[in-house]
């Protein structure tokens, strides 16, 4: 059972600092849990009245004729340890804290926070906030309204979970006279106890919540959560707006909320690989919500314009196109059909353009034609403001036989004056969500389409997940700066059966030469002393040794200069590497970060790596279908293909060492940093070898 059933679903609340003084706190949350006609026992406690807004009220928890499934604490922050105290002794397990003045206000606020969340774990007790605005639940079995807004939510099937409860007031008036109904919202403040882990875990089996959205300033328990987002978007889409994308935002992310901020390239890695859409304004969210909660998702990229003018149609291709969907190609056949009753001037293939004359039936016509054609998967409907004597109610009668029959995406873009002949109350029973934009009706149906991706590759979980061995401890030399000895990780690299070139390692030169004489070919010859990082811009890296002689005198010159720059006493060591033919250079690299554990990065090597910084990011472990996801995301991709004259890349094979590198980092959380740089694809081997590679240890 979640944590959050009894919050949600209570059958009796206690409200701790109701009162009846007209714009408190206390007399605004308790009127807004009279207005929803909650149906369980409400107990208002305050020991300063007798009855409050018709209802009993009590001095204290003590002085309740039963134990109520949750309280909610509205007190000034000086008394809600005291209050939870005395609730903790009574045995109520579920508590909300809707007072401020804890962690969001520094280091005093933290400190008293903290004795918060030591008071919840003494008495076992599920607490969410402090510094929050409460939870609602429309489902009507329940119709509980646990928060301060003077408005009342409009039943629905989308959950919302906020950590910020101002913006979640906002957003209710802001949609109050929209065709978004909410199911769930949990609004998390602090964070102190329950977050968005424990409403995601809720929402998973909340038959009544179809689509679920998040406004998060931080992401606690990553992994936790990151396991719960997976589980809930291979069921249903789940829509993120995260805040603190740049500097600025990530500074009052933490001002706000007390939260610890992290790279936006992280968090974003993190949200796609386990399955969330990340959506960038909070129009954006919820235009989406209202997309996903009212139409069924399309079945394919093929999209079909129908529209009364040739702007928003043209630009409607656009964004379209824009959105990672494509203009479907209509058959002849539909197009035959649109031309017998069409006007010449109509354009017929797609955007169907039936020019301003178009009337309600002309709209039914044409609506039911083009969602007939096998090539279509979703239909945008453009209406400009009508002609006179056809409204947009009008043009619904005609078109909800169509819609109601068809199981394809019908998305309308209503460019007309809202007033009473608007027919949005028609549009609502038909279920089709209603944009001013085509542009946001496209991004709508982008956001449709890439979750649908997203679903089917949460339910192959199977072969998603990468499974994760206790970790193995690591026996490594470590130098001064901490940089693992050399041989230490080529046998971690063996290990996990990532492939390097042939190489030896060695400080005696007559091993050297006949290393490179076993060989043949061209050797590399360069320091494997862990001190010297950046090898080639200290000269201790050679190239294209043919023979003894070349052999010889890189030595020499490396041995010299090593001694120089390490001390006479130190003991040169070097990496004598059979040289890779010309191939195209990869990156492969890991590194530890406390809010994500271990964190891979994929890109081109060398030059492009410099120039085009193509790099793409993940969080370890992953599987190797996600390493093939990580390979597609490159913006490079003609260089898998092979161009100026390097061979093609088996992506599948490179996603195979992701895959094991990735395991290497997830099993020895001690490695701090690590770099396999670069990575040659090998044509006669079929994969990528490690050609160079350093490792920092914690």
């Amino acid at each position: 059972m979640s944590r959050l059933e009894k919050i949600l679903r209570p059958k009796s609340i206690a409200v701790i600092g109701a009162s009846r003084k007209p714009g408190s706190l206390g007399k605004m949350f308790l009127e807004a849990v009279l207005r929803m006609k909650y149906t369980g026992n409400i107990y208002p406690v305050n020991p300063n009245a007798a009855e409050i807004d018709g209802l009993k009220a009590y001095p204290s928890v003590a002085a309740l004729p039963e134990k109520p499934d949750i309280a909610v604490i509205l007190l000034s922050y000086t008394f809600v340890l005291q209050s939870l105290e005395e609730l903790g002794r009574a045995g109520v397990q579920d508590v909300i804290v809707i007072s401020a003045g804890f962690k969001e206000i520094g280091t005093r606020g933290a400190a008293r926070e903290q004795k918060l969340v030591n008071l919840a774990r003494k008495y076992q007790m599920n607490l969410l906030g402090p510094n929050c605005m409460g939870v609602f639940n429309t489902d009507a079995p329940v119709s509980f309204n646990g928060t301060f807004s003077p408005t009342l939510p409009k039943p629905g099937h989308v959950a919302y979970i906020s950590q910020s409860g101002a913006l979640a007031v906002a957003v209710l008036e802001l949609n109050a006279h929209t065709d978004l109904g909410f199911s769930v919202f949990v609004s998390t403040g602090n964070k102190a106890d329950l977050n968005d882990t424990d409403a995601l875990e809720f929402l998973a089996d909340d038959e009544n919540s179809k689509v679920v959205t998040l406004y998060l300033e931080s992401i606690d328990r990553a992994r936790d959560f990151g396991r719960a987002c997976r589980m809930l978007a291979a069921k249903k889409p789940v829509l993120a707006l995260k805040a603190g994308r740049t500097a600025s935002g990530l500074k009052a992310a933490s001002s706000h909320t007390g939260a610890l901020a992290n790279p936006d390239y992280l968090t974003e890695a993190f949200l796609k690989q386990n399955g969330v859409l990340r959506l960038d304004t909070l129009e954006d969210l919820f235009d989406a919500a209202r997309g996903f909660s009212l139409q069924p998702l399309p079945e394919g990229p093929e999209v079909a314009i129908v529209t009364n003018a040739g702007g928003p149609g043209i630009l409607a291709s656009d964004a379209v196109e824009r959105a990672g969907l494509k203009l479907a190609r209509l058959s002849k056949e539909t197009i035959k059909k649109l031309q017998a009753f069409l006007p010449a001037e109509a354009a017929t293939g797609n955007p169907v353009d039936m020019i301003a004359s178009a009337n309600d039936e002309t709209y039914g016509k044409a609506l039911e034609i083009v969602l007939q054609d096998a090539a279509v998967k979703a239909a945008l409907l453009i209406i400009v403001k009508p002609p006179v004597n056809t409204t947009p109610a009008q043009i619904t009668a005609q078109i909800a036989s169509v819609v109601r029959t068809t199981s394809k995406t019908v998305i309308p873009v209503l460019m007309a004056q809202r007033d009473e002949q608007a027919g949005l109350e028609e549009f609502a029973a038909l279920r089709l969500p209603v944009y001013s934009y085509p542009e946001s009706a496209a991004k709508v149906l982008g956001s449709m389409w890439q979750y649908r991706q997203i679903r089917r590759r949460m339910q192959n979980s199977a072969a998603r997940e990468a499974a994760v061995k206790s970790a193995r401890p690591l026996k490594i030399r470590l130098s001064g700066q901490k940089q693992a000895a050399q041989q230490d990780v080529l046998d971690l690299l063996k290990t996990y059966q990532i492939s390097f070139a042939p190489c030896l390692i060695s400080s005696d030169l007559h091993e050297i030469v006949r290393f490179q004489k076993k060989q043949g070919g061209k050797l590399v010859l360069k320091t494997a002393n862990e001190e010297i990082i950046h090898k080639s811009d200290e000269g201790l890296l050679k190239l294209n040794l043919k023979d003894e002689a070349s052999v010889l005198s890189a030595f020499e010159q490396m041995d010299h200069l090593l001694r120089s720059r390490l001390g006479r006493e130190a003991k040169p060591l070097f990496m004598a590497q059979k040289q890779m033919p010309p191939g195209l250079e990869l990156v492969l690299g890991g590194k530890r970060d406390a809010q994500f554990g271990s964190v891979v990065m994929v890109g081109f090597g060398g030059i492009f790596i410099e120039v085009l910084k193509d790099v793409v990011f993940r969080i370890a472990p992953l599987s190797e279908e996600e390493a093939l996801h990580m390979l597609d995301e490159l913006r490079a991709q003609a260089l898998f293909t092979g161009t100026r004259g390097l061979a093609p890349i088996d992506k599948k094979a490179f996603a195979r060492t992701i895959h094991k590198f990735s395991l290497l980092l997830a099993e020895h959380p001690e490695i701090v940093e690590m770099d396999l740089n670069p990575l040659i694809w090998s044509t006669e081997r079929h994969e990528a070898v490690v050609v160079d590679m350093r490792a920092t240890i914690d």
